[in-house]
C-alpha cells in the first residue's frame, strides 16, 4: 500500500509539473503571437521564437553554471529547468527553442554540430518549414539567409562557409563552422543503440533513421516520467486489487481470480457481508 500510494504522489507531482510547463510554453507562445502580424510567413514566425527564445535565455548560464541545485538538474534536468537556468548551454538554448516551435506545429530536430572533430560540440535546431530543413542558432540568435533571401539549411551552410561565415555575430565562435551534424548518438550506449538504430533503420529507413533526432521526443521531461510511472503502477495496481480480492472478498485465497467469480462473491459480500465465507462453492 505504501508503494502504491508513493507513485500515485509521484504520478501527480510530474503530472501538475508537466502541466505548469506547457502553461509556461503556452505564455511564451501567446508572447510572439502579440508581434506577428499579416505579413509574417512560418519563416520569420521560426525567427521571433528564436528571438523571444535568445532574450529569454541569455545573461542566465553564468548565473546557474556551478550551482548545486539538486534532483532537478542532475536527475529530472527539464525544458523549464532549461528554460530558467539556461545551464545546458547550447542544449538548453536549443531544448527551449525546439519546444517553443513545437507550439506551433512546426517538426524540429536537434542537430548535434562537429566541430574541431568533435560531435556534440555545439547544438543548433533545424525546423521544417515547407520542404527545407533551415537551421537555427538560438544560442548567438543567428539564422542564415541564402542569396535568395531564404533560410538556409545546413548543408547550404556547410558547403559555402566562406559565405555564410559572414553573417555571423561579432561574439560566435568561428570554430562552430558547420563541419558536420548528426541528430542522434546511436553510439552512446554499445551494442543497444547500434541495435536501436538497426531496427529504426528496418521500419522507416536507412536515410530518415540517420536524421532521426530522439531527443525531440523526450521535450516534456514530466510527460515522459508520467508514462514511466503508470507502466509500472498498472501492473502494481492489479497485483494490489488481486490480492485485496482473494484476502477480503473471496471466501479462499485458492479460488481463481476470474470475472465471474469476482462478481459471483462481490454480490455475496453486499447481499450478506458476513455470511460470504459460509456460501462458498466449489
Amino acid at each position: 500500500m505504501f508503494l502504491n500510494g508513493f507513485l500515485l504522489a509521484s504520478l501527480f507531482y510530474f503530472k501538475m509539473e508537466s502541466y505548469y510547463e506547457d502553461g509556461l510554453f503556452a505564455s511564451i507562445k501567446s508572447a510572439i503571437d502579440s508581434r506577428i502580424d499579416s505579413d509574417d510567413n512560418t519563416d520569420s514566425v521560426a525567427v521571433k521564437a528564436m528571438n523571444t527564445c535568445y532574450h529569454l535565455l541569455s545573461n542566465k548560464g553564468s548565473t546557474f553554471y556551478n550551482s548545486a541545485l539538486g534532483p532537478e538538474a542532475d536527475v529530472i534536468h527539464s525544458t523549464t529547468f532549461d528554460l530558467m537556468t539556461t545551464r545546458g548551454a547550447c542544449g538548453s538554448y536549443s531544448q527551449v527553442l525546439a519546444r517553443i516551435l513545437k507550439t506551433y506545429h512546426i517538426p524540429v530536430r536537434i542537430a548535434q554540430m562537429k566541430a574541431s572533430g568533435y560531435f556534440g560540440a555545439h547544438n543548433v535546431i533545424e525546423a521544417e518549414i515547407g520542404e527545407n530543413w533551415v537551421v537555427l542558432d538560438p544560442t548567438y540568435n543567428l539564422c542564415f539567409h541564402r542569396p535568395d533571401s531564404k533560410l538556409a539549411n545546413f548543408n547550404d551552410v556547410h558547403n559555402d562557409w566562406t559565405y555564410y561565415s559572414k553573417q555571423v555575430p561579432p561574439d560566435y565562435n568561428l570554430n562552430y563552422r558547420y563541419e558536420d551534424v548528426r541528430y542522434t548518438n546511436w553510439t552512446k550506449i554499445p551494442v543497444i543503440s547500434p541495435a536501436a538504430k538497426s531496427i529504426l533503420s528496418l521500419i522507416i529507413g536507412r536515410e530518415r533513421a540517420n536524421t532521426f533526432s530522439l531527443r525531440t521526443l523526450f521535450m516534456n521531461t514530466y510527460q515522459v516520467y508520467v508514462y514511466v510511472l503508470v507502466a509500472i503502477y498498472l501492473p502494481l495496481l492489479l497485483i494490489t486489487v488481486r490480492g485485496l480480492l482473494k484476502t477480503k472478498v473471496f471466501p479462499s485465497p485458492e479460488i481463481p481470480v476470474t470475472i465471474r467469480n469476482v462478481v459471483k462473491y462481490l454480490k455475496l459480500r453486499l447481499h450478506d457481508p458476513r455470511g460470504a465465507s459460509s456460501s462458498y462453492t466449489h
